[in-house]
C-alpha cells in the first residue's frame, strides 16, 4: 500500500491530487477532498476502496471532514501493517480448519470447545429434559408447597418454550412470555415471580455445567407498583376471633395478628417451638424465610392467651390445611380476607402503640424499620392499636 504524504499544497483543488491547507492534516495519495460552492453538505472526501472503486462522502463542515479523513488513513496505516507480518503457514492452517468445519463463524468454533474444556455440552439439553432434572434435585430439599409452586411455573414455562434446547433459550423469546402471561391477566407480582423462579432454574443449569448462560439476566423484572398495606379495622378483627374463638385454626391466626408471624410460618410451626415458660417462640431455621434460627420474645400478651387456650387439634394442622381453614374462618365471620392483612395489622398496629421502629421490625423479623416506615407508619392510632392487642377469647 502507498503510504506516501502528500506535501502542503495551496489551497487549489488539483485533480487526483489531495491538497491540503496549512496547520490541517496532510492526506494519503489516493484520499481528495474537494467542496462544492454551496449545499447542504458542501464538505466532500474521495478515495478508492478495496476494490479500486472510487467512493466520495459529504459533510456538514471541514472540521467533521479531516476527523473522517483521519481515521481512514489510520485504517489504512493499520491494515498495511497487517499485511507487512502476513504468515503463510499461518494462512494453510487457517485454510486447513476451514476445510475441516465448513463455513462456520471461528469465533463459535471457540466458544463451543472451550465449554467442552470447561465441561458444560453447549447447552444442547431440551428445556423440558432439564426442568425435569431440575425438579428431581428440588424434591425433597424443598418444602411441598415450594416444590408445587415451581412445578406449575416452570411448567408454564416448559409449554411456551417447547421442544427447544437450552442454548435457544433466550432473553427475546423470556420477554415475549412474560409479555404473553400480562397480556392473560396475571399481575406484575405474579409475573415477576414467574421470572424469578426461570431464572434461579436457568442459574442452576449453569452451576451443573448443561449450559452456558441464564437468558432472564438480559431480561429487566416487570415493574411493581407499590400499593399501601393492607389494615383491618379492629371491629373485623373482633368478628373474626368471636367467630373462630373455639376453632383450632384460632391460635395460628393469633400467630401472625398478634405475634407478627408470616402466614408460611404461622401454618407450619409446632407446638414444641412455642416456649409457654418463658413467653417465647423459637423460629426454627428450615420454617423460616430466612432460613436462619431466631427467637422471639416480649410478644404482647393477648397472644398467649389464645395459645394457651389451643385445643390439640391446633397443632396437628398441615400449611396447607391452615390455609382453607384460614379462608373459612374469614367467610365464617363475614369478614374480608385482603391478602397477608393479619401479619399487616400486627405491624401497624404494634408500631402505633410502641412508637418503635427497631422493636417493631425486629418483632416482624425484617432487617431494618425501612421497611416499616415505607408502609406501616401513619395508617393506625394508638388508641386502635391498644383495642386491637386487647381481643383475647371469651
Amino acid at each position: 500500500m502507498d503510504t506516501k504524504r502528500t506535501p502542503d499544497l495551496p489551497k487549489t483543488p488539483t485533480k487526483g491530487v489531495a491538497f491540503a491547507t496549512p496547520s490541517r492534516l496532510v492526506l494519503m495519495r489516493g484520499i481528495t477532498r474537494f467542496e462544492r460552492p454551496s449545499g447542504f453538505k458542501r464538505f466532500f472526501l474521495r478515495w478508492r476502496n478495496e476494490d479500486g472503486k472510487k467512493v466520495a462522502r459529504a459533510f456538514f463542515t471541514a472540521n467533521e471532514r479531516e476527523r473522517f479523513a483521519r481515521s481512514l488513513m489510520d485504517a489504512r496505516e493499520k491494515i498495511g501493517r497487517q499485511a507487512l507480518s502476513f504468515d503463510a503457514d499461518e494462512w494453510v492452517q487457517w485454510l486447513r480448519f476451514r476445510d475441516l468445519v465448513g463455513p462456520v463463524d471461528p469465533l463459535t468454533v471457540a466458544r463451543e470447545w472451550l465449554a467442552a474444556r470447561r465441561g458444560v455440552d453447549g447447552g444442547g439439553m431440551l428445556a423440558a429434559d432439564a426442568i425435569a432434572r431440575y425438579l428431581a434435585a428440588c424434591d425433597g430439599a424443598d418444602d411441598t408447597r415450594v416444590l408445587y409452586r415451581k412445578r406449575l411455573l416452570l411448567g408454564r414455562w416448559s409449554k411456551f418454550a417447547g421442544r427447544a434446547a437450552l442454548r435457544d433459550c433466550l432473553p427475546e423469546g423470556v420477554r415475549e412470555w412474560l409479555a404473553r402471561l400480562q397480556r392473560e391477566g396475571l399481575g406484575a407480582v405474579t409475573v415477576a415471580h414467574h421470572r424469578k423462579t426461570v431464572s434461579v432454574f436457568f442459574n442452576w443449569c449453569v452451576r451443573e455445567r448443561i449450559c452456558e448462560r441464564n437468558p432472564c439476566d438480559a431480561v429487566a423484572a416487570p415493574k411493581i407498583l407499590v400499593e399501601e398495606v393492607s389494615v383491618m379495622p379492629v371491629a373485623d378483627a373482633v368478628k373474626l376471633f368471636a367467630a373462630n374463638a373455639r376453632e383450632p385454626v384460632a391460635a395460628r391466626m393469633a400467630l401472625e395478628a398478634f405475634g407478627g408471624l408470616r402466614f408460611s410460618h404461622a401454618g407450619k410451626i409446632e407446638r414444641v417451638e412455642i416456649d409457654f415458660a418463658r413467653r417465647g417462640i423459637i423460629l426454627a431455621a428450615d420454617k423460616h424465610k430466612s432460613r436462619r434460627r431466631g427467637y422471639l420474645e416480649g410478644l404482647p400478651e393477648n397472644l398467649w392467651k389464645w395459645l394457651e387456650s389451643a385445643p390439640a387439634a391446633t397443632w396437628g394442622m398441615s400449611l396447607s390445611q391452615y390455609m382453607h381453614e384460614k379462608s373459612a374462618a374469614f367467610a365464617r365471620a363475614g369478614v374480608r380476607n385482603a391478602g397477608n392483612v393479619l401479619r399487616h395489622s400486627f405491624g401497624s398496629y404494634y408500631l402505633a402503640l410502641t412508637d418503635d421502629a427497631a422493636k417493631t421490625a425486629a418483632k416482624m423479623q425484617h432487617t431494618s424499620p425501612a421497611m416499616l416506615y415505607r408502609h406501616y407508619k401513619g395508617v393506625a392510632s394508638a388508641a386502635d392499636a391498644a383495642k386491637w392487642f386487647a381481643i383475647v377469647p371469651p
